[in-house]
């Protein structure tokens, strides 16, 4: 009977109208992220096969290249700004942005002209997710930022699922050019276009309650982009030194930026470790690696749905650094499975300790961030997060051109176990606030 509570406080927060309309929207928002990115394969897929794979890492550098270069000041402009218009504006330049794609390519045949648009879509998906991510708290009490996190954490990673697997069959259905004319990629973009409008508009009818600024604060005057240039670098630079000094004063928002170091370990060795070992030395293949990912994603859900219900009764700092522990086994282990449903159990172990990570940082930035420095702490958030990723992957790759993978997952996973440990000491010995 409890049981069944917990899971209907988890659900009920969908009760909450303007709350739904923003996962309605974030749920086909990432539906169609993940449709455009499969569409953007389909099209390099015309290529010659031996130039696929330089075009693949490419389209990656313009993907990763706007949060490297302007993530920090997208925080600032986004604390400067309504966010909810962000949200709404961005959704529509991205619906424009998707149409424009096949049409530029059709007339150029140019996959750089396609790049270009790329840069700007995710542009303007940096600070989409900048401004969605902090706008939760404006939505819910604060007593159930927790569960909100859960919820929208849960039906993303279900739209990003579907959104990949129905890309691929939407790409490759025949029925496009014999009925309609057109590309299967083509099409793909047309419903990722449709998928932006849609929640564009689900956007503008969501209400929002913001907190007046304080005039006194010169650095929370929202101020637009051509006046933040006049300004000089010299005002942003001040800003965002004004939240870093914020990290280290605020140990909860220290322990959730140091946490990203940890998920960089983790994150790394699995995207240039586990890929190549399910995919040439267990000889699985690519299908072995999108079942693998299916399960991981999978692990995804039940950790978010777990966190939802069960996080309240913990600290947070205490459950994520938990969850780091039980990566580091399943990495110390890796090299020791040699059966498939083996790798099916480490894959969901692994997706169910990670949700409670991201979900733990998003709760902890929420519940100790000011409403206006929240675009900050993610945006900072996810520029070290992809900066560092780049260089992590550099950093195991090389290492793994001097020793063999099954003494980089052991020595990982027991880096990775003793940092968190390391943490523990250092951020989690107090009480809960």
């Amino acid at each position: 009977m409890r049981c069944y509570i917990k899971k209907a406080k988890f659900w009920n927060i969908l009760r909450i109208k303007d709350f739904s309309l923003f996962v309605a929207s974030q749920t086909v928002s990432q539906f169609g992220d993940k449709l455009d990115y499969i569409a953007l394969i389909g099209i390099i897929g015309l290529f010659p096969e031996d130039r696929t794979p330089f075009l693949l890492s490419q389209l990656l550098i313009f993907i990763t290249l706007p949060v490297l270069i302007f993530g920090p000041i997208a925080g600032v402009l986004v604390d400067r700004w309504h966010k909810k218009t962000v949200m709404v504006v961005c959704d529509a330049l991205r619906m424009v942005c998707a149409l424009s794609i096949p049409i530029m390519f059709i007339t150029t045949k140019n996959i750089y002209a396609v790049f270009a648009i790329v840069f700007f879509m995710f542009l303007l998906a940096l600070f989409f997710n900048t401004a969605r991510s902090a706008i939760i708290p404006n939505l819910v009490s604060k007593k159930r930022i927790l569960t909100a996190n859960s919820v929208t954490n849960f039906v993303s990673r279900g739209a990003t699922f579907l959104g990949m697997l129905a890309g691929g069959l939407i790409v490759d259905w025949d029925i496009w050019p014999k009925i309609l004319k057109i590309e299967g990629w083509t099409a793909a973009f047309i419903l990722d276009a449709i998928t932006f409008g849609v929640s564009a508009l689900l956007l503008y009818v969501m209400k929002v309650q913001f907190k007046e600024k304080i005039k006194e604060e010169k650095h929370l005057e929202p101020v637009g982009f051509l006046r933040l240039v006049r300004d000089g670098l010299s005002k942003v630079w001040d800003e965002l030194r004004h939240a870093v000094q914020l990290i280290f004063q605020e140990k909860n928002l220290g322990f959730a930026m140091a946490s990203i170091f940890l998920m960089i370990i983790a994150g790394s060795v699995i995207y240039v470790l586990v890929i190549p070992t399910v995919q040439q030395e267990m000889a699985w293949g690519t299908s072995g690696v999108g079942i693998l990912a299916a399960v991981g994603a999978l692990g995804l859900l039940v950790g978010a749905y777990l966190i939802g219900i069960f996080g309240h009764h913990f600290d947070l700092k205490i459950v994520v650094l938990v969850c780091f522990v039980l990566i580091g086994g399943v990495l110390v282990i890796f090299p020791m499975l040699n059966h498939f449903w083996m790798f099916v159990v480490a894959m969901l172990i692994g997706g169910v300790a990670i949700s409670p990570v991201f979900i733990g940082q998003d709760t902890l930035i929420h519940h100790h961030a000011d409403e206006f420095i929240r675009g900050r702490m993610f945006s900072i958030r996810d520029w070290i997060l992809n900066g560092s990723f780049v260089a992590g992957g550099l950093v195991v790759g090389f290492l793994a051109t001097l020793m063999k993978k099954d003494y980089l997952f052991i020595i990982f996973g027991i880096l990775l176990t003793t940092l968190a440990i390391i943490g523990w000491l250092i951020f989690a010995r107090g009480k809960p606030r």
